[in-house]
């Protein structure tokens, strides 16, 4: 069996040689950039609850489980001291409502997961995203 010896030592030195002569900027270029948070959001979060009595009868689980979606609703470029863009705000929280809602009803189709009586998830994602909207409006025009 014939063995091919590569000299180990040249080509650590070659490599070395070549990291040196990068620029420090390039280097700095190639590092990911850092994740930072926009804290201009509201979570629009729902949490419907969903029966599981028909799946679940003669087991030991409780009946009923709650289960919650949420998504974030940006509203940085809003200026939300005028009018036009607080209504913009609310129509995103509406549309988030409306998307974790479907999201939930995915995942746990009421065929299988029925809600329970009194439980409507879009108006209760919508309360839950205007009550927070509405602090952080007040708190715009002032």
């Amino acid at each position: 069996m014939n063995k091919i010896s590569l000299p180990i030592k040249p080509l650590l030195l070659a490599a070395a040689g070549l990291a040196a002569t990068i620029p420090p900027a390039l280097a700095q270029q190639q590092a990911a950039p850092k994740w930072r948070p926009i804290p201009e959001m509201i979570v629009v979060s729902a949490k419907p609850v969903k029966n599981w009595q028909g799946l679940l009868t003669g087991t030991h689980f409780t009946s009923a489980l709650s289960v919650s979606a949420s998504l974030s609703v940006p509203y940085g470029d809003l200026n939300l001291a005028r009018t036009p863009d607080a209504d913009e705000l609310d129509r995103r929280i509406n549309v988030a409502a409306g998307l974790v809602c479907h999201q939930l009803d995915l995942k746990y189709p009421e065929t299988q997961y029925p809600k329970l009586a009194g439980d409507d998830c879009f108006s209760g994602a919508v309360q839950d995203g205007l009550a927070r909207a509405n602090l952080i409006i007040a708190a715009a025009r002032k």
